[in-house]
């Protein structure tokens, strides 16, 4: 029976679908008006459950809803600020998570608190240590800032009162980190905490030995590798005021950190910096919101900015500044292009080019360590039947499955499915099958047979899968045990080895004939980036990119490191045919039990939106298959949509989507809307 309260609450319920997802009016029983606030989890009645969990996003005295149709709220969770309750910054983000990114509340809720759950009685809290326990402190050294890197320190400083976004452009090698450090010295002594970003967990290796080095007790790091009770401890201590700087991958922009004054987000243009899984957020976008609200400074930064943040660093939207130069007054490496169609001629099947094996055998020599980059993992990467040609491939997700010697099985990247090798061949049943294509394993085989003697470590998803296990590799390799370092593109950005004075590429046509269109981005600032890896001390650094296409223009502007003269190329086509930075990209994708029903829902999809998009620029591209043309067993086909990501957009695109999700005829049909994909197909 509904109470005399003239308090009501506004509910985020959760589990509930997109067409369902709203905010829910509920009455606070009389009991508890003194603890409602808006932030709080909740459990309430809802349908025919006596309890569904919740969260209240406002309370106020007065409703349009009639009181007979309102329920009473169950019960109120604990109340601990930003760890079992949202702030006020905490759930003005998860309203513009929810606005931008065609997503639930609830969707939002879980990122925003991820430890939002009710947990009845509180219970014993449980003794954990702080993952930063194990690391050794060892004296800071303090380090004079170049003119180049002063320049840029001072320009970037005068935004820490006032806020906005900065971009800092410098090459490999430049010091980058010795700016970030001064600035957040200055943000620390002013009373402010700092927030800082890195795209992969391998890179938190080095930036986490430094910073502690620095900071000590002050730091934070978080990544997907700590366990959910490491994470939470880490939270409490960041929402209690312990920690004033915080290091990690996207997720850590979800901390409770307090009085920011400083976002730094290293490797702006990286595409882990992009959740693929929903909400489909983009970091940038989450700091730039954060730094907005706090009146903070978004600091951006990369040796190969994204062609977005260079436009509007160009164009005076934001703050730029440049370093030109290494930070120890060294030349670039020397980048040398190999043609593996000679390597062909000449009989050699390996990936291992005669120039690369000949420069290894000098670093072997010489104690000097050598980086090798190829973007495939396991032994080969695929399978296929000599007879009818057909591969196998995944019965989930439609794509090749690379060979695993070690588990002697065929494994999909994409969701992990694994077989053994068949007998016979699914298509034909023929009885012969070809393994072909080299991965990181059969890459570190043959190594091991043209180098015998030396030390190699392979550093994949493979190896690191096991806690700790990066940080083993990378600190095996920083002490010289290890002649040879053989990784996926986790080894090409953010790490700084002295001692290493020569960079291979292995393959390094593999991204460049993809049909996205950023692919030519890519595989520049992949090249730069792992090429930068080399000569970073005193000692000159060489650097070998092998190809079956050295002359293409992409490798060109990579040999002489020339970003600039690459940004000009490629955005004078982009500008031609409208693709970003001189627009925004929408990818819709459509699951269906058939190909045919997919590609129709796609034809009704794109015909209701040209009649809600009114004056709206728009421009579509017809629907085809996804680079990855199933998911669990069903196929998926996209459209893209050329637009402006605005406001005005958004409400069209959301209006369309639900009226679609709601109409009967495409009940079989799963839509998901990604705005500014980083992988698209």
């Amino acid at each position: 029976m509904l109470n005399n309260s003239t308090l009501y609450a506004l509910v985020a319920i959760k589990g509930l679908p997109v067409s369902a997802d709203r905010l829910y009016t509920y009455s606070v029983p009389n009991e508890l008006t003194d603890s409602a606030k808006a932030g709080l989890l909740c459990s309430v009645p809802f349908g025919r459950k006596k309890e569904a969990e919740g969260v209240i996003v406002s309370v106020s005295e007065t409703t349009d809803v009639p009181r007979d149709k309102i329920r009473l709220i169950t019960s109120l969770g604990e109340e601990e600020p930003d760890i079992l309750s949202l702030s006020e910054s905490g759930l003005s983000l998860v309203l513009y998570i929810k606005d931008r990114y065609f997503c639930t509340y609830w969707d939002a809720v879980s990122l925003v608190l991820p430890f939002g759950k009710l947990s009845g009685k509180k219970g014993r809290q449980q003794r954990v240590k702080d993952p930063l326990a194990k690391l050794e402190r060892h004296p800071f050294e303090e380090t004079v800032l170049n003119p180049e890197q002063q320049k840029a320190y001072e320009e970037i400083k005068k935004g820490l009162s006032g806020g906005g976004v900065h971009l800092l452009f410098g090459v490999t090698g430049s010091g980058k980190t010795h700016v970030y450090i001064k600035l957040i010295d200055d943000v620390l002594s002013s009373g402010k905490t700092a927030l800082f970003l890195v795209p992969e967990i391998a890179l938190t290796y080095q930036i986490v030995s430094r910073l502690y080095d620095r900071y000590g007790e002050s730091l934070a790091v978080l990544h997907s590798a700590l366990t959910p009770a490491e994470r939470k401890h880490t939270f409490r201590l960041i929402a209690e005021g312990k920690k004033k700087i915080v290091v990690g991958t996207r997720s850590a922009l979800f901390t409770p950190i307090k009085s920011l004054g400083l976002i730094i987000i290293d490797e702006e243009q990286e595409n882990s910096y992009k959740s693929e899984m929903t909400p489909k957020y983009g970091a940038r976008e989450i700091a730039a919101f954060k730094a907005n609200r706090e009146k903070a400074l978004l600091l951006i930064a990369s040796a190969t900015p994204s062609f977005e943040s260079f436009r509007l660093a160009e164009s005076k939207v934001i703050g730029f500044s440049e370093i030109k130069e290494r930070f120890n007054g060294g030349p670039l490496p020397k980048v040398v292009l190999v043609d593996m169609h000679d390597e062909i001629d000449k009989g050699n099947s390996t990936p291992f080019g005669s120039l690369l094996v000949e420069e290894i055998s000098r670093n072997l020599k010489n104690g000097e360590q050598t980086v090798l980059f190829m973007n495939h993992r396991g032994y080969n990467t695929f399978v296929s039947c000599l007879d009818c040609g057909e591969a196998i491939v995944c019965p989930y997700c439609g794509v090749t499955m690379p060979y695993h010697k070690k588990s002697e099985r065929l494994i999909c990247h994409y969701c992990g499915y694994s077989v053994p090798v068949p007998e016979k061949c699914p298509s034909c049943g023929g009885k012969t099958m070809k393994f072909s294509g080299v991965g990181t394993q059969k890459a570190e085989e043959d190594l091991a047979k043209i180098f015998p003697e030396a030390r190699i470590l392979r550093m994949d998803a493979d190896t690191v899968s096991e806690k700790g296990s990066r940080d083993a590799i990378l600190s095996s390799f920083s002490r010289g045990e290890c002649d040879i370092l053989l990784g996926t593109q986790m080894i090409t950005k953010g790490l700084d080895f002295p001692n290493v004075t020569l960079v291979g590429v292995l393959l390094a046509d593999t991204m460049l004939f993809s049909s996205d269109f950023r692919a030519f981005e890519k595989t520049f600032s992949l090249m730069t980036q792992v090429v930068g890896r080399a000569g970073r001390s005193q000692k000159t650094g060489r650097a070998i990119i092998q190809s079956f296409y050295p002359s293409h223009r992409v490798f060109r502007y990579a040999l002489d490191q020339d970003y600039i003269g690459f940004y000009r190329n490629e955005t004078s086509f982009r500008k031609t045919m409208l693709y970003p930075p001189f627009c925004d990209i929408c990818q819709v994708s459509f699951i269906a039990p058939t190909e045919a029903k997919a590609l129709q829902a796609a034809e009704r999809f794109e015909n209701a939106l040209r009649s809600a998009q009114g004056e709206l620029p728009l421009r579509v591209i017809p629907a085809k298959a996804t680079h990855v043309p199933m998911v669990d067993t069903k196929p998926r086909v996209r459209i893209l949509l050329k637009c402006i990501d605005n406001r005005k957009q958004r409400s069209v695109l959301s209006g369309v989507y639900l009226s679609f999700i709601k109409d009967p005829a495409n009940k079989e049909i799963r839509v998901d809307i990604d705005m500014n994909p980083v992988n698209i197909g």
